[in-house]
């Protein structure tokens, strides 16, 4: 049986608020934006990207805090095997599903925790793509605001889409930028899979802190969503003037808490 396709509404104005609930300062009577996020590719990532969300300088009130809306489907076909075998058309199906049921549901926006799937954003319909929130676009926004020589650390499978290298703006800043070799990019799959299992996140700062000086970096840019489990871990244990990143989660996590999507 064919699902019927939902109508999506438009972005609308703000719906007001319930009786006696707060409203935003400069804004009387309105609601934050529902931010939608279309997680579970791997669900202790998308998970993480709220922790961090409700974890930055929270309000004095909760109403205050950012109203997200998580849909959480580790079904989707594994992206780096779609983009391998040709099959991107069973992730892009998942997310046209998600990014429908998360607007119908009054998403004001969307963000897809997974990295390895944005070659399947480009393949939406506009309307469902022109509400999505890319985390490239983010990287190269940082990159223009951070100098210095980074190192791309994503999946093999967004290597092989060109995710980074093949984005409008990487000729532009191409000469500051650099992937791993063969052999270490293989490695570093290995650890964003054990990621995936919730293994322990030490061996991975290890394994970034000896990447670094070896490719000529001053830091790393968090080009997997697993990776983000890993620059909270830099964070915790006080190494983030060492092992310097550009993660665009914790970018977007800020960016939530601050109702600037």
């Amino acid at each position: 049986m064919t699902r019927e396709r939902v109508t999506t509404p438009p972005a609308t104005a703000a719906r007001p608020l319930p009786a006696g609930a707060p409203a935003r300062t400069g804004e009387p009577g309105a609601r934050k934006p529902l931010i939608g996020v279309i997680g579970g590719m791997g669900p202790l990532a998308s998970t993480e990207l709220l922790n961090t969300v409700y974890g930055l300088e929270p309000p004095e009130h909760e109403q205050l805090a950012a109203r997200i809306l998580l849909w959480s489907d580790p079904a989707v076909a594994d992206r780096t095997t779609a983009i391998q075998s040709g099959t991107v058309d069973l992730v892009r199906d998942a997310l046209e599903d998600s990014v429908e049921r998360l607007l119908t549901a009054g998403a004001d926006v969307v963000v897809v925790a997974c990295i390895t799937a944005h070659p399947a954003i480009r393949l939406l319909p506009e309307a469902l793509r022109s509400r999505c929130v890319s985390l490239v676009d983010l990287v190269f926004e940082q990159l223009a605001e951070r100098p210095g020589r980074h190192l791309v650390l994503c999946t093999r499978g967004s290597v092989l889409a060109g995710v980074f290298t093949g984005h409008e703006r990487w000729p532009e800043y191409a000469h500051r930028l650099v992937l791993p070799d063969e052999a270490d990019q293989e490695q570093l799959h290995h650890h964003i899979y054990r990621l995936k299992r919730n293994a322990d996140r030490l061996p991975t700062v290890d394994f970034v802190r000896g990447l670094l000086p070896k490719y000529r970096a001053s830091a790393f840019i968090a080009g997997c969503t697993e990776l983000h489990l890993v620059t909270r871990a830099i964070e915790a244990r006080g190494l983030t003037r060492h092992l310097p990143s550009i993660d665009p989660m914790t970018v977007i996590a800020r960016r939530i808490r601050n109702g600037e999507l």
